[in-house]
């Protein structure tokens, strides 16, 4: 049984420079605080060779002036862990998070990432050790998380490794004490104080410690100095507890600045998009919808959605629409925040007839749909869908969400009287008879009315103010034969002519 390391140093700037691509190659630092007391607690390379160190304030640190700085976020940290861990369960399902800048690591002298990954039964999949290390790594890198991985046969000694060398290091059974003799006592992840006494005794490395005679070490310092001592050859116990954190799709990002164009939202949104979109792939899912929530500037959390036709896997056409969308609805204070989250869904996937009609391109379709959106307003556009009410052709319009096609088999139905409805229902004017319809004039003539029933009356509405009342009568027409449903409305006393029985 072999344990994979992942240390990943400086990770509260990995995790705000992955999706500030503009940043990179310049000196950043994340800071932590309230003004004018804020600290630097991580930092990138070009910020360390200008000096920089952690628990330096932000006055110092700003002396060169060559320094972008960006104020800590934990929705960020927590979002690029969450990648992180998705990442590295692609290669073992029993991955344990060691350690987070959340939670603190090393006694918090250095903001880091730590998972441990058991590499059992892996082999036939990915190879021996060190090129198991080398795929997580390279894979890691891709995310933009440059990271430092150890494969050992002991969980404890592969994070000692992990933390001590760059790279990747891969050792057996037998060479793992070797490599940890050089280590300084310092790497052991203990209190300042179980160190002092055998600081005192001149111990300086993992190797003198393992020297030292058992017994006369626990008699000395307890039980602490024979886990130490354990620690020091690799032979200390490390119980791995996996864990399967929820499949969430979601991607925050804290502005250093207020926003007041839509222009530089979308090169922040566009990273984080395709961070969404891979994880979803990496599932075989498709994005069903997309959820922007803007932090504003001194108002309220402004909050917009984007639904296509069906669930696809295109950043270019969900940047498009969220462009669309913040077009017609636009923030009306400056953007401090964006928080970005997606609803996952099942490709839709349609298998259709040789000779059956061309449907149009969702991608095109939805940009459509959106573009009317904008022209005509939101709920202009989309699916009628008739409302549960007796209000004859009362509707509401529904997202337009298109199904495979699929031929429907419907029972065969026998013959039967269909009413053509008139749309709008056509005026007409009617002459009474002992309070039932005699006579009819519609369309400039005069209709002789014979058997009428009715009427069949029916209203709503009464109760937020939009009342309407109607009463429906069938009436027989001798001459010329036809049968019509005929409608008046009490309160207008107006008649019409509603539609004609086939």
């Amino acid at each position: 049984m072999e344990y994979a390391a992942i240390y990943i140093p400086e990770f509260p700037t990995l995790a705000w420079l992955r999706l500030e691509k503009s940043a990179r190659g310049q000196a950043g630092a994340v800071i932590e605080g309230k003004a004018p007391l804020e600290r630097v607690i991580s930092f990138n390379q070009a910020a360390k060779r200008l000096g920089l160190a952690h628990g330096m304030s932000k006055v110092q640190a700003d002396t060169s002036g060559q320094v972008l700085f960006h104020l800590r976020s934990i929705s960020e940290e927590k979002a690029a862990l969450d990648v992180l861990f998705e990442a590295v369960e692609r290669f073992s399902p029993r991955v344990q998070i060691i350690a987070s800048p959340v939670n603190g690591y090393a006694n918090g002298n250095q903001p880091a990432a730590v998972l441990l990954v058991d590499q059992s039964g892996t082999e036939t999949l990915f190879g021996d050790g060190r090129s198991y290390a080398e795929g997580i790594r390279k894979a890691l890198q891709e995310l933009e998380f440059p990271a430092n991985v150890a494969v050992a046969p002991n969980a404890e000694a592969s994070l000692l490794l992990a933390r001590s060398y760059n790279g990747v290091t891969r050792v057996d059974e037998k060479g793992v004490q070797a490599k940890l003799a050089s280590l300084p006592l310092s790497m052991l992840s203990v209190e300042p104080a179980t160190l002092a006494p055998l600081r005192r005794w001149g111990i300086r490395n993992l190797g003198e410690l393992a020297a030292l005679p058992e017994t006369a070490l626990v008699s000395r310092i307890g039980q602490q100095g024979k886990r130490l001592q354990r620690l020091a050859v690799g032979r200390e116990d490390h119980l791995l507890v996996p864990q399967d954190p929820s499949f969430v799709l979601s991607e925050h990002v804290e502005l250093d600045g207020p926003l007041e164009s839509l222009e530089p939202l979308l090169f922040i949104l566009s990273p984080m998009l395709e961070t969404l979109l891979r994880q979803a792939i990496n599932h075989t899912y498709a994005l069903r919808s997309l959820t922007i929530t803007l932090d504003l500037e001194k108002a309220a959390h402004h909050r917009l959605e984007v639904r296509p036709a069906v669930p696809v896997q295109s950043k270019d056409l969900l940047l498009k629409l969220l462009n669309l969308k913040l077009q017609a609805e636009p923030p009306q204070a400056g953007i401090l925040g964006v928080t970005l989250n997606a609803e996952p869904a099942i490709p839709q996937v349609a298998q259709r007839g040789l000779f059956q009609a061309q449907f149009p391109e969702p991608d095109k379709l939805d940009l459509l749909v959106a573009r009317l959106k904008a022209i005509v307003g939101e709920d202009n556009v989309g699916s009628p869908v008739l409302s549960n009410s007796f209000c004859d052709d009362e509707f509401v319009m529904a997202p337009f969400q298109p199904t495979a096609g699929r031929r429907r088999h419907t029972a065969a139905i026998g013959s039967r009287v269909a009413l053509r409805r008139f749309r709008p229902a056509q005026q007409a004017r009617v002459v009474y008879r002992d309070a039932i319809p005699s006579i009819l004039f519609w369309r400039g003539e005069r209709l002789e009315l014979g058997p009428v029933t009715g009427p069949w009356q029916s209203s709503g509405y009464w109760w937020d103010g939009r009342r309407w009342e109607a009463d429906e009568w069938d009436a027989v027409v001798s001459q010329p034969p036809q049968t019509l449903r005929l409608r008046h409305e009490p309160e207008r006393g107006i008649w019409y002519v509603a539609g004609q029985y086939d």
